[in-house]
């Protein structure tokens, strides 16, 4: 009786509680058990960047890694409202290289203060020098919503090998951020520059229901390196000849030599060799083809639609520049929808990111 009698007083206690601190009772729920796995457990494949290591206690939430890249850091504070569609970094530092971008979880009971500063102090221990550095107000009215957004896939830190869990973080895991922090910071001169990008926060609330409530009171913390490396000279040009002879085979061409800058339709000049054989081709004949453009599955369906159309109709207008006569180019996109690969590694996704040439 004497238990029952204290079991019902805390009841009451936690109850009223709830009702005089607007405390949800589920705030007393237990973390959910795979939730608690992703942020006490490394990413698949995922391993500290040698210059930054990571905060003690923490874990590997997301990451990736690209040989050759281009990234766009924040160097000045950002502008208009989050309600504005006019709203931007006042200032952009865009570089191209090694890209490691890696996403950490931190445990309860540490403010974002603590965590930013032990990053930024072994970065100046080792000789890195601050471009700019902001926090919360100063950061800017849209910093949060421009730097990493749910609804903004070009933000995201998407690795491999997820499984349903972890993917679901790849959206909240900065949902419901506050008390920011952002630095960025640089090494060495010239073609030799390093850069790394530290955005800390602390998670309190969110949109997003169990996943941003099971992040309250922890920081989390993307770290981006960028550091200096050429581009690898891996371009496969299909000659004229090529190009006739897969035609007349299978109605189809695949070209992977023509390259656009990061999720836009602008070609960039590397893909010359492949336009001079594609006219070259065209004016030898007078076949009327279908210009494809082809993307992977990363990002939403519309918008890889939208932008292999754009792309697509860029190698065309290319073409025209040739002396090509418009009626016989005709650009459509078709987006992930038609892949010559699997979408679940960077190899099969390489492949899937294509323009090919279709007889009509």
């Amino acid at each position: 009786m004497y238990l029952m009698h204290n079991a019902l007083k805390s009841s009451l206690l936690i109850l009223s509680l709830c009702l005089f601190t607007s405390i949800s009772p589920l705030a007393f729920a237990a973390t959910d058990p795979a939730h608690e796995k992703v942020f006490t457990t490394d990413a698949p494949n995922a391993k500290d960047h040698p210059l930054t290591g990571r905060y003690q206690g923490s874990s590997i939430m997301l990451q990736t890694r690209k040989a050759f890249d281009e990234i766009s850091f924040p160097a000045g504070p950002a502008t208009e409202p989050d309600y504005s569609s006019n709203k931007k970094f006042s200032k952009m530092l865009k570089a191209e290289g090694t890209v490691t971008r890696t996403v950490y979880m931190v445990p309860k009971g540490r403010s974002s203060l603590e965590v930013f500063r032990n990053f930024t102090d072994n970065l100046a221990s080792k000789g890195f020098k601050p471009v700019f550095q902001c926090d919360s107000d100063s950061c800017g009215p849209s910093f949060k919503s421009l730097k990493y957004n749910w609804n903004d896939v070009r933000t995201h830190v998407q690795g491999e090998g997820y499984d349903v869990t972890r993917n679901r973080f790849v959206q909240a895991v900065f949902d419901g951020a506050k008390d920011i922090r952002y630095a960025l910071l640089q090494k060495g001169a010239g073609a030799a520059m390093t850069y790394v990008g530290v955005y800390a926060a602390l998670n309190s609330g969110g949109t997003m229901g169990d996943l941003t409530d099971s992040m309250s009171d922890r920081v989390s913390v993307l770290v981006e390196v960028l550091e200096p490396k050429a581009m690898e000279q891996n371009i496969v040009t299909v000659d004229a000849d090529a190009i006739s002879k897969e035609l007349a085979a299978n109605g189809s061409v695949s070209f992977y030599g023509l390259y656009f800058d990061t999720d836009k339709a602008i070609i960039k000049p590397e893909s010359k060799p492949q336009l001079d054989q594609m006219a070259k081709y065209l004016k030898a004949n007078t076949a009327a083809v279908y210009i494809v453009g082809h993307t992977d599955t990363q990002g939403v369906l519309d918008y890889n639609m939208t932008l292999s159309g754009k792309r697509a109709q860029a190698v065309v207008d290319a073409l025209k520049g040739y002396g090509i006569a418009d009626a016989r180019l005709i650009a459509k996109g078709v987006g992930p929808l038609a892949p010559r690969a699997s979408n679940a590694a960077d190899a099969g996704r390489a492949k899937n990111r294509r323009v090919e040439m279709v007889l009509r």
